[in-house]
């Protein structure tokens, strides 16, 4: 890829204006960075049309017919035919030139005649454009103002000009386009993501349960209570189930001994039964796995019939409270402290 693009285009012009070359250049932009797309390949119609629709027409603003625009770039091509590198700065610069139109980069305008005899060329291979040429003045196709050519600052249009004009023969400007295009996608997601809240706070059910010694509320679930709340031996731990009294009593290994804190503890029991004269009194007895299965079920019959005889002794009456048997009086949630137990739930 020729660096000094100067001179490449004085091989064909010898006065080439270095103005206008230095435009051309910055208005190729990243094409020239690529040897692919920094040459025009004249055997690709696809290039040549390209070149017409692009350059010719958006640039330099042609109206011209597509045959005289194909015409004059076919007697670029023959002109450069002995020259491998053809490359796409001289291209312009000879197009530019062929039809006065050197302006549009910072130069003066030159007649299309020495293209055509340059390029050794019949009238006929050059007929439209040597006809336009010489029955139009120059003034007739629209100049744009001269483009400034700050040495230093990249033009504006050097990115996006070939984005209209894909250069064809291979080449791969674009790609950087895509590749920057793809990052800044995958950044903006990932920003997205970063974001995003996370839920982390607990869910508040609207749930609360007193319990005292940290005793698990729900007894239709069996929950015992909490360990630390669990008396070595004998004893009871009163709670608060959706605004109903619960008691949970405890027994000795084997015993069936209510103990006497019962008493004290059945006193919140007592007045809400008396509060609620239509409410009944659930209480069940429970065993731990451990000894014989028949033995264990008549021990906690017994602790259960023991914990009713407590509570009339209370006050409570005898018609508001009823003996159930669980489905299964074996609890075998692995501490058999808590499975020794009678629980008396509000129904």
């Amino acid at each position: 890829m020729a660096e000094d693009w100067l001179a490449d285009v004085r091989k064909y012009v010898a006065d080439a204006d270095e103005t206008v070359v230095k435009a051309i250049v910055r208005y190729c932009g990243i094409a020239l960075q690529n040897r692919d797309s920094s040459l025009v390949a004249f055997s690709d119609s696809k290039e040549t049309d390209r070149v017409r629709e692009n350059y010719l027409k958006k640039k330099l603003g042609l109206t011209d017919s597509d045959d005289v625009l194909d015409g004059a770039i076919a007697a670029v091509g023959n002109r450069m035919k002995e020259d491998r590198t053809k490359n796409r700065v001289t291209v312009y610069y000879l197009l530019a030139e062929h039809f006065g139109l050197l302006s549009i980069f910072g130069g003066s305008s030159a007649s299309a005649a020495p293209l055509a005899a340059a390029a050794g060329l019949g009238a006929a291979a050059v007929a439209g454009t040597a006809a336009t040429t010489a029955a139009e003045p120059v003034v007739a196709a629209p100049t744009p103002a001269p483009e400034p050519a700050p040495a230093t600052a990249a033009p504006a249009y050097a990115a996006s000009s070939y984005e209209d004009e894909d250069t064809g023969g291979g080449g791969l400007g674009w790609l950087k386009w895509l590749l920057l295009a793809a990052l800044l996608a995958l950044l903006i997601f990932f920003l997205m993501r970063s974001c995003s809240p996370e839920a982390t706070a607990p869910v508040d059910d609207g749930m609360t349960t007193e319990a005292t010694g940290g005793e698990a509320a729900d007894a239709a679930a069996g929950d015992a209570a909490a360990t630390a709340a669990i008396p070595e031996g004998a004893g009871v731990v009163a709670a608060d189930v959706d605004g109903k009294p619960k008691l949970t009593v405890y027994f000795d290994s084997g015993k069936s001994d209510v103990t006497n804190d019962l008493a004290a503890a059945a006193a919140k029991v007592k007045a809400y039964v008396d509060a609620n004269p239509t409410a009944k009194l659930a209480v069940s007895g429970y065993n731990d796995p451990t000894g014989n299965a028949a033995a264990n079920a008549e021990i906690s019959k017994k602790r259960a019939q023991g914990v009713g005889k407590a509570l009339e002794a209370v006050g409570i009456p005898a018609t508001a409270i009823d003996l159930v048997k669980p489905s299964d009086t074996t609890d075998t949630s692995g501490d058999n402290t808590a499975a020794r137990r009678v629980e008396v739930t509000v129904q």
